[in-house]
């Protein structure tokens, strides 16, 4: 089914003509997005910035701007620290604004995370609802599973002490250890900051120290061997619009506990049974979600494809890295921009059957995904090297040699960012792409000295 136009048609009712405020993300980042609303016919729209970041940076023409500087230990620190910015901005940034726009008509696009109803004095479009985020909390989302039937794994959730996690871990190990996982106490976390996979008394002290410190509860489960995935929805008013599989590349720190999260991608085929029922539980947490906090738009149920199916970690109530790479900033699906439009309450006249189809028909035929993680070296500038792959692993595309891959190498609010762009042209559908993401760290490591650190993918069981 052909997509094009149909639904940037749409939403040139409710964008163009507009004065927007992009916020939440780095310059870098924010060039996509002013690209997409002002071909929908806004105007030029203010570019309030988290750092500047890496990669392209959008001209004069996509956006007035103002950068907020900050800087972080990690991501979810940088997200927390962001949202206290938007919060409180600073003197020069709200003057910036207002001489952007002095009738204070602007709407602004603000992050997935962010619940606060006005920025700078102008009405936020589409914020979430504190009722939404509770539901992130890994210690408390075994309730809706068990609730609506959906398999999970086993789990034991006990205070974030150290005796109380080992008892806990003992009687969940099932040989490859355990991953412990900390509530929201501190506030949304997200990434795998927060998660530890423990397989010794060296692991276990440091996973007991760190969640000790920010978390008061935990969630004990065996570790799972498989491919980490997600399966996404949309929900919309006569119902929800069940997405494909996508592969989340999170991959395992090399002499450490750390299980870091790296990307996204949608090149990966799980089996078409398997893809099934992670497409029913997805239509039965997106019916549960409407009926029980009145959710609308975007959601993701994370997990893990293991020699026993799909099983559930985690639930994002908010639009996810997945369907980022699944629309793939293309201006005939602008699936960020819908999804606000859905989570305000637009009359849209969309049926969610409709949607499915559309969104389903064009992340199978156009395959997209890319690679990421933060370093604590930050270059001063970014580089941009063409990267291809062989059995032997990653290296840099010879002169003239067709690219299946750029690396990106920057800065960022944490430090460094490396980001790897795959072409869809050039990456296998079918296999997962996050042995390429090792072997193009590991490149970068050892030409561009980022200092990532051995990394290792997880491995296909099913």
């Amino acid at each position: 089914m052909d997509t094009t136009g149909r639904y940037a048609s749409l939403l040139r009712r409710f964008y163009g003509g507009r004065k927007l405020i992009l916020t939440g993300a780095p310059l870098a980042m924010l060039r996509a997005t002013s690209r997409m609303v002002r071909s929908l016919g806004a105007a030029r729209p203010f570019l309030l910035a988290a750092g500047v970041g890496t990669g392209p940076l959008p001209s004069e023409e996509e956006g007035e701007r103002f950068v907020l500087e900050l800087s972080a230990p990690d991501i979810v620190s940088e997200t927390r620290t962001i949202m206290s910015l938007l919060a409180n901005l600073p003197p020069a940034a709200l003057a910036a604004i207002d001489r952007y726009d002095p009738d204070r008509e602007a709407l602004v696009l603000s992050p997935p995370v962010n619940e606060l109803p006005t920025i700078a004095g102008r009405r936020v479009y589409a914020p979430r609802r504190p009722a939404w985020r509770l539901l992130e909390d890994k210690t408390v989302i075994d309730q809706l599973w068990d609730a609506h039937g959906i398999r999970r794994p086993p789990a034991l959730v006990v205070p974030a002490e150290g005796p109380e996690l080992r008892a806990a871990a003992r009687r969940m190990d099932r040989g490859a250890g355990t991953v412990w996982a900390g509530d929201t106490f501190e506030g949304v976390n997200g990434g795998a900051v927060y998660v530890r996979w423990v397989r010794d008394d060296q692991d276990a002290a440091e996973a007991a120290a760190f969640l000790g410190a920010h978390c008061a509860r935990a969630r004990v489960v065996p570790f799972i061997e498989g491919v980490p995935c997600s399966i996404h929805g949309l929900v919309l008013a006569d119902g929800v619009a069940v997405l494909r599989p996508v592969e989340m590349l999170t991959l395992r720190q090399g002499g450490s506990n750390r299980l870091v999260f790296a990307g996204a991608a949608t090149f990966w085929d799980p089996p078409e049974a398997d893809r099934e029922a992670m497409r029913r539980v997805a239509a039965v947490v997106g019916e549960a979600l409407r009926d029980q906090v009145g959710y609308l738009g975007a959601f993701t149920v994370d997990g893990v494809l293991g020699e026993d199916g799909f099983l559930p970690t985690e639930l994002n109530t908010r639009y996810g890295a997945g369907l980022t790479v699944m629309a793939d900033a293309r201006e005939d699906l602008p699936l960020w921009l819908l999804n606000l439009a859905v989570v305000e309450g637009e009359p849209l006249g969309i049926h969610s059957a409709v949607l499915e189809a559309d969104v389903l028909e064009r992340a199978d035929r156009h395959r997209s995904g890319a690679a990421w993680t933060v370093t604590r070296h930050r270059p001063p500038a970014t580089r941009e090297r063409p990267v291809a792959f062989s059995p032997g692993g990653a290296r840099f595309a010879a002169p003239g040699e067709q690219p299946a891959a750029t690396l990106w190498v920057g800065p960022s609010n944490v430090g460094g960012f490396v980001r790897l762009a795959l072409d869809p042209a050039r990456i296998p559908v079918g296999p997962p792409v996050a042995p390429l993401a090792v072997d193009a760290f590991a490149l970068a490591d050892e030409r561009l000295a980022t200092s990532i650190g051995p990394m290792s993918p997880a491995r296909v069981v099913r």
